[in-house]
């Protein structure tokens, strides 16, 4: 009698725990990742002549989840389309310390995320304004074209090989970070051929487009040409939500609002001299040159709000958005952004979007910053150069790189990279819910008796199969089971229905906590499992 006593209290601790515990929005699982996965074999000039390379894809996966349709994320690193150290910064890899701290962040609440990275290479230090940013354009179309290889690989794998990765081929997201985020909006944006053909992108000595599709391919990379390869090019190239944290997008007139592009939310910092905030130009970081004139996420994130991209994000409630005060405080803050040449004053903020007022100075002298959710090891650094400069016979300084990056971020430390991220993620994971409508289950759910929505579980205890029936006008959107150690074991979504059968599968014998969910109510019972 005293154990089951003590069973049934543990239970109902354990109940009220898993009520602020919610799929896609906290962090309950362990993290797994599979490393170099080749997603695609593309014609790369970083070498100087062209030649094939394979482009690589590391993998997080959500260890302890029995979910096979999972909503995929996935990550483009910074790094000014440079390698990192060539670029004259510490950071610009799959390997970054945001790139991880974001891959297990998402991995850990149950998606599965591809960290990529893309062809890289232009010539930043050019003379010329039209090989600087002809070769800057190229580079970013390479990468876009890339970009949508890697959406198609992962669908290739769902629907030839097994869906090994346990994605949902309907719901993906592209998440870029500085120079990642071009291509994040991008690839969100870019959908006519005509679209980099405009004016800015003709060469003003030879008149002639920077971007030649004979030479360069299509834009969605499924075309045979001199510098592309197709790959995967039966699959789709389309996603959900484009997030964008410190990038830009080569010009406004590529979010025409049509169905085709993805919603948008994304950050960026007011006082970033590499990329406007609002509009401006973009500024190479190891040569302050002059690039380009571009759409800054401030500004793209409005066009998408007024073209009806967003719609679908306009369902979050206040009390859903832990940032939501901060963003209508924005909305009427009027602001100079006085790193914008000229300075500009503008609406500080928009819907779905979020500025950081990050500092002009420190110490007294300026320290514009434009990334401060980047952070780096020095020691880490110090070998990585090492290793480099014995490789490649080249002379980088560690201590160069180092100072360079805290030249604007001066700060910089994991416990303030990981804060700016926390902030980011109250502002994109519950958007991501609606955008990639993954049924997740905002706290103002509320929690009943199995008799209002009519559940009936059975057989319980189980053997075999697990069958669940609620009343026709409380269909079931989600089933996730819990072991007693707080650990999802199953979790089935997006179910739709008022009946469903689950199979047991790898579930052992032994008491669990199942938590049965519609639209606005949610249930929390006991199942037992018999071998």
């Amino acid at each position: 009698m005293k154990k089951f006593y003590f069973l049934l209290l543990f239970m109902g601790m354990f109940l009220s725990l898993l009520t602020a515990q919610r799929r896609y929005l906290d962090q309950g699982f362990g993290v797994i990742r599979t490393a170099n996965v080749d997603y695609a074999r593309n014609i790369g000039i970083i070498t100087g002549a062209p030649a094939p390379e394979d482009l690589k894809v590391d993998i997080y996966t959500p260890v302890g989840d029995s979910e096979t349709a999972r909503p995929l994320v996935l990550i483009a690193h910074t790094g000014s389309f440079l390698p990192p150290i060539f670029n004259g910064q510490v950071t610009g890899s799959r390997n970054d310390s945001t790139v991880i701290a974001t891959a297990i962040a998402l991995a850990s609440r149950g998606y599965v995320v591809g960290a990529y990275t893309y062809r890289l290479g232009w010539l930043p230090t050019a003379p010329n304004q039209n090989s600087r940013t002809g070769s800057l354009l190229q580079a970013a179309y390479r990468a876009i074209q890339d970009t949508r290889s890697c959406i198609r690989f992962f669908r290739k794998t769902a629907a030839e090989d097994g869906n090994p990765y346990g994605i949902d081929p309907d719901k993906i997201a592209v998440w870029g970070i500085g120079t990642g985020g071009y291509l994040a909006m991008g690839a969100g944006s870019l959908n006519d051929f005509s679209e980099v053909v405009l004016e800015k992108f003709i060469n003003t000595e030879t008149l002639l487009p920077y971007i030649d599709s004979t030479v360069f391919g299509n834009i969605y990379g499924t075309t045979q040409a001199a510098i592309c390869l197709p790959n995967h090019p039966n699959y789709s190239s389309d996603f959900n939500l484009s997030v964008n944290l410190g990038g830009a997008l080569g010009d406004s007139t590529w979010m025409d609002g049509e169905d085709v592009e993805p919603a948008y939310v994304g950050v960026h910092s007011q006082n970033d001299i590499f990329a406007p905030y609002y509009e401006g130009p973009v500024i190479v970081p190891t040569t302050n040159q002059f690039v380009i004139y571009a759409t800054g996420t401030r500004k793209c994130i409005e066009i998408a709000n007024q073209k009806g991209s967003n719609d679908v994000l306009n369902g979050l409630d206040a009390s859903n958005d832990p940032i939501r005060s901060l963003i209508e405080f924005q909305k009427s803050n009027n602001v100079i952004i006085p790193v914008a040449n000229p300075p500009q004053q503008i609406i500080q903020g928009t819907d779905h979007f979020y500025g950081f007022d990050t500092p002009l100075f420190s110490g007294g002298a300026p320290a514009p910053q434009g990334s401060p959710w980047e952070w780096w090891d020095y020691n880490t650094l110090q070998l990585v150069v090492a290793a480099v400069n014995a490789a490649r016979g080249t002379n980088f300084s560690a201590d160069t790189l180092h100072l360079n990056g805290l030249r604007t971020n001066p700060d910089m430390s994991a416990a303030k990279g990981r804060r700016y991220l926390d902030t980011v993620n109250m502002l994109v994971l519950p958007r991501a819910c609606l955008a990639l409508d993954l049924g997740c289950q905002f706290s103002s759910i509320k929690e009943v008796q199995a008799s209002e929505i009519g559940l009936n579980v059975f057989p319980n205890p189980v053997r075999d199969v697990i069958h669940l029936q609620t009343n026709a006008d409380a269909q079931m959107e989600t089933v996730y089971i819990y072991d007693l150690n707080g650990r999802l074991v199953k979790a089935h979504s997006n179910i739709h229905s008022s009946q469903v059968s689950l199979p047991k599968n790898n579930l052992t014998a032994g008491f669990y906590l199942m938590q049965v969910s519609t639209k606005d109510k949610m249930v929390q019972t006991q199942l037992i499992v018999q071998d």
